[in-house]
C-alpha cells in the first residue's frame, strides 16, 4: 500500500512538471544516470528513485528547515551555498554554511517531504574547497596513530582530564579521542599538547580530525530563479 502510494506522488509530480514544461519550457535535469530528477526555479523539485523520495522548497524554506537541522551548533546562519547531490543512497542536499562563529558542512536527505539530518560537520580553512562539495568533521573528536602500546594509559593520566573525556581504541595503534565540551571547536589548543607532550616520545604518528565520508555521484549547484 505504502509503495503504491509513493509512486503515485512520483508520477503526479512528474506529471506536474510535465505540464509546467510544456507551458513555460522549463527544464528537467537528471543526475546519475537519471536516478534523480530536478527542476530548478524559484523553488527546487526533486525526486529520487534510490530512496524513494520527494522534495520541494524554496530557498527560504529551506534555510529554514536548515537552521533547526544546525541547533547542536548553537549557531546563528549568515549564508549558505546549496547543492544537490544524487548517488546510491539516493538523494542530498549539500550545504556549506557560514555561521557567526564557523563554517558547517550539513548532508541532509529528503523524509516525508521534509529535510533531515544526514551529517552535520565542521570545517577548517584547509578542507574549503569551492570547487567540491564539502565532507567535513565531527567536532570534540580527533584520530590518533601511535607508535606505542602504552598510549592508552598513558592518556588516562589526570592532567589530561579537562581536555579529554574519553580515549578508545578502535584498531591497532590508532585511538579515537573525545574532547570535553569545553574544548569542541577548539580542537587544535589538544592537538598542540598532545605533540608537545609526546613530541621527547615519537609515540604519535599523525593525529587527524574525524573526518564524515558520503557516498560518491553527481552534484549541481542549485541557483534559485527570480531571487
Amino acid at each position: 500500500m505504502r509503495k503504491s502510494l509513493y509512486w503515485k506522488v512520483v508520477l503526479f509530480f512528474i506529471f506536474m512538471n510535465v505540464q509546467v514544461y510544456a507551458a513555460n519550457e522549463i527544464t528537467i535535469g537528471t543526475l546519475s544516470e537519471g536516478s534523480c530528477w530536478f527542476e530548478q526555479n524559484e523553488t527546487i523539485k526533486v525526486v529520487s528513485f534510490n530512496d524513494k523520495s520527494v522534495y520541494e522548497g524554496s530557498k527560504d524554506q529551506i534555510m529554514s528547515e536548515i537552521q533547526k537541522l544546525m541547533a547542536p551548533t548553537h549557531s546563528k546562519i549568515i549564508d549558505a551555498e546549496i547543492n544537490l547531490h544524487c548517488g546510491g543512497y539516493g538523494a542530498s542536499l549539500v550545504l556549506r554554511v557560514s555561521t557567526d562563529g564557523n563554517i558547517f558542512c550539513l548532508w541532509s536527505k529528503f523524509e516525508n517531504g521534509e529535510l533531515s539530518l544526514r551529517s552535520l560537520g565542521i570545517l577548517t580553512k584547509k578542507e574549503i574547497n569551492k570547487n567540491s562539495l564539502c565532507d567535513g568533521h565531527k567536532w570534540g573528536e580527533l584520530i590518533v596513530g601511535t607508535t606505542s602500546i602504552d598510549f592508552l594509559s598513558e592518556m588516562q593520566n589526570s592532567k589530561w582530564s579537562t581536555m579529554i573525556k574519553s580515549t578508545t581504541l578502535i584498531s591497532k595503534n590508532m585511538y579515537k579521542i573525545i574532547l570535553m565540551k569545553d574544548y569542541e571547536f577548539k580542537e587544535q589548543v589538544v592537538i598542540d599538547s598532545l605533540r608537545l607532550n609526546f613530541s621527547d616520545k615519537n609515540q604519535i604518528r599523525y593525529i587527524e580530525f574525524n573526518k564524515f565520508q558520503h557516498s560518491v555521484g553527481e552534484s549541481i549547484s542549485i541557483e534559485f530563479k527570480g531571487l
